[in-house]
């Protein structure tokens, strides 16, 4: 027979069952020296009868006919087995894609191997072999061939049936892991030959043509492929560049000295790790097979057959394999099934020979010790501020938005990965929308300021409100009153964020510093002066969120326990870029003492580990004490800006008591702010406390604000310290 190629996998199907009916037709002729002819022995199945028992211990002579009509059989099967693999070769030569011998090639399936996927695949072919397996198993009701059967039929000789036992027995086998279906019922009193040879359902529906992802893996996987169209790589390139170069002198190398690759990649959210590696795939042409572990740990009870069903769908599709959230895998206190899942998940990998990369949120020391695989390691780290500022600029003419915001602004305000600065786009572009009126031209939608900085806010995730509270900035340049020196300070501060990016990126000043980027702050003076006040304005003329730190979480009389907590808010706040404000510091860092005890020697470890920690930090420290003797002068010296915030004078007091009154209040003419100012002593604080109980006296009586209410106040808030106002001092009203 002359070999052609196939047209497609039908035909070579169709080739392939008639081949199994020639061994199956053997095997029957062999059965015939063993048993009775099934048509006159109505009790087949039910009893072995003595004769039968002969037979089967080989005392009876075979029948030399019979024998001469096995070797017909056995020449035809083998011509045909020659024709197929003719036909196979033809086809591949042509580019025919043959499903099972494609399934046999990329998971390294032996000739017998294959011939047992065959054998379990034709019952899904045509239905009459559900009879005959039932015949020829003398159990109808068996309508798929047992192990017993498919060695006897794909088997030669013995030494062939002994080996191929093997493939069963080892749960192991590439046979038995990825083609076979799972046991789901109990095979525990049958022997190994006596059970079922079932295909998997995804093998079944690869094999009869189907290539999509298997569905029981949605939504937790999914398929990239060579031809789909990628976003470009704006930052980052030059790890791309890496990236290819190394493979390719990998692929220079010799035969004997290539290992497989396995690549480890962590950064915050959005820092284009799958990009990176959709890139990767495409450049070489490989579909990408991307599966979230998040989604497949909803599922823990299934994790192992879930992997295994996702390293086998890598196989099919030859693609590269990459894992996301590989933090979810390594808890903080891990139990012993998340070490048993880990340990597993590992093995799993180890059977996968291509290309692997496990991304993570943060760095975790992976315990993955591959076996003949080179493990590599990258940090994708936040874009600089040049980086930054040119993927707001890009992202905003893509998306048709135009901000008033400048970029150069944000990227030194948000310390924000690719994704985020879209998310933050997109997200500002819809909100300004829903905001405004309709437009009827189709100029680029300019965004609304408040929108932008909300969505800003939403990219980040963090958990500053357990050691933390969130204060909301209400307040604006002029509704603090201090001295021209103080607020010249401050400005001059927020002007340090605002033009982060032409110092550092412009003129070269991030070469030099490898840290010590961010802004501190220290505000010192007596209760009241306007320090919460302060911090609330520079975050609202930054537009940034303000933590104040609650202290009461942060000490602890437990060595270490406050550098941990330290380390944590840092750590979180570093996240968002959020102001940090530590009131009353001086119960924290306070002067560092001469080592009497082990209590002075820790508590100068803790004093110095938070002058680490604000060094490192990139965004807004604010610090705020009552006494600045009390602060080390060491520290001070780490400090950006050292601003004082004195008792306000008579001056200051006169326009405080002003500012304090809203527009709307009703004031009685006979109100004395100058009078107020000189004859009283306090701060703005108290101040403060005074103007909003005089409202609620004069709300009592139903009638505006009088002297007289705020006097009473001023009696009542004094008393709080312990002073006492003499009697000509309030008589008058």
């Amino acid at each position: 027979m002359t070999a052609q190629g196939y047209i497609h996998a039908w035909e070579h199907y169709k080739d392939e069952l008639t081949l199994l009916d020639k061994k199956l037709e053997l095997l029957y002729k062999r059965r015939q020296k063993l048993t009775p002819d099934p048509q006159t022995d109505s009790f087949r199945g039910m009893f072995v009868s003595e004769d039968e028992f002969i037979r089967l211990i080989g005392e009876q002579e075979i029948d030399e006919e019979l024998q001469e009509e096995e070797m017909a059989l056995l020449g035809d099967i083998q011509e045909m087995e020659a024709y197929i693999a003719g036909r196979i070769e033809e086809s591949r030569n042509k580019g025919v894609f043959l499903p099972l011998s494609y399934a046999a090639s990329v998971f390294g399936l032996s000739a017998i191997e294959e011939r047992f996927v065959m054998l379990g695949l034709a019952v899904e072919l045509d239905r009459k072999y559900e009879r005959i397996f039932g015949f020829l198993q003398d159990d109808l009701t068996s309508k798929t061939p047992n192990i017993s059967l498919a060695l006897q039929v794909a088997c030669s000789t013995p030494e062939d049936m002994r080996a191929a036992r093997t493939t069963f027995v080892a749960p192991e086998g590439k046979l038995a892991r990825y083609m076979l279906q799972r046991e789901e019922q109990d095979f525990r009193g049958q022997s190994l030959l006596s059970k079922p040879l079932l295909l998997d359902k995804r093998i079944v529906a690869f094999l009869l043509d189907s290539g999509e992802v298997d569905p029981k893996l949605k939504p937790a996987v999914e398929m990239v492929y060579p031809d789909n169209e990628l976003a470009p790589l704006l930052v980052q390139e030059d790890f791309q560049q890496r990236l290819r170069g190394f493979i390719h002198e990998e692929q220079q190398s010799p035969a004997a000295e290539r290992k497989r690759l396995a690549f480890h990649l962590w950064g915050n959210a959005g820092a284009g790790k799958k990009l990176q590696v959709k890139h990767f795939s495409s450049y070489y042409s490989k579909p990408l097979l991307i599966a979230n572990l998040a989604d497949v740990l909803l599922h823990a009870a299934r994790f192992e057959e879930q992997v295994s069903a996702i390293v086998r769908e890598a196989i099919l599709h030859q693609a590269v394999l990459c894992f996301t959230r590989l933090e979810e895998l390594y808890p903080e206190e891990p139990d012993l099934a998340a070490q048993q899942r880990l340990g597993r998940f590992h093995e799993l990998l180890d059977g996968y020979g291509g290309m692997i990369f496990l991304l993570a949120g943060k760095y975790s020391r992976l315990n993955w010790k591959p076996k003949e695989r080179l493990l590599l390691e990258h940090e994708l780290q936040v874009p600089d501020e040049g980086g930054r500022e040119r993927l707001w600029t890009v992202f905003a003419r893509e998306l048709g938005v135009s901000a008033d915001v400048d970029a150069r602004v944000m990227s030194g305000k948000f310390r924000f990965t690719p994704g985020q600065i879209h998310r933050a786009l997109t997200l500002a572009r819809g909100y300004s929308a829903w905001q405004r009126e309709p437009q009827a031209d189709a100029k680029p939608a300019a965004l609304r300021t408040d929108a932008l900085y909300k969505a800003c806010y939403q990219q980040v995730q963090h958990k500053l409100e357990r050691k933390a509270t969130r204060i909301e900035p209400r307040y604006q340049w002029a509704d603090i009153i201090l001295a021209p020196e103080q607020k010249d300070q401050l400005r001059n501060a927020c002007n340090q964020v605002k033009y982060r990016g032409v110092v550092y990126n412009d003129w070269g000043f991030e070469k030099k510093l490898a840290y010590g980027k961010g802004l501190s702050m220290l505000f010192a003076g007596p209760p009241g002066t306007g320090k919460t006040m302060s911090a609330q304005v520079v975050a609202g003329d930054l537009q940034l969120e303000l933590y104040k730190v609650d202290l009461s979480q942060v000490i602890s009389k437990y060595i270490g326990e406050t550098e941990k907590n330290l380390h944590e808010i840092f750590e979180e706040a570093q996240l968002s870029n959020a102001v940090l404000f530590f009131d009353e510091t001086d119960a924290l860092f306070g002067k560092r003492s001469e080592v009497k005890d082990s209590h002075d020697k820790y508590a100068n470890i803790e004093t110095a580990y938070l002058l680490q920690k604000m060094e490192e930090y990139q965004g807004i420290t604010v610090l705020a004490t009552n006494l600045l003797n009390n602060i080390d002068e060491a520290f001070l010296r780490r400090i950006n800006y050292v601003i004082k915030f004195p008792f306000p004078d008579s001056e200051y007091r006169e326009k405080i008591w002003q500012s304090m009154f809203p527009p709307a209040a009703p004031l009685s003419e006979d109100v004395d702010f100058r009078y107020l100012a000189q004859r009283y002593e306090i701060a703005g604080g108290n101040i403060k406390n005074v103007v909003l109980s005089s409202a609620f006296l004069a709300a009592e009586a139903g009638e505006p604000i009088r002297m007289q209410h705020i006097i009473k106040s001023i009696r009542h808030e004094l008393q709080k310290s312990g002073k006492i106002l003499a009697r000509q001092e309030w008589e008058d009203y």
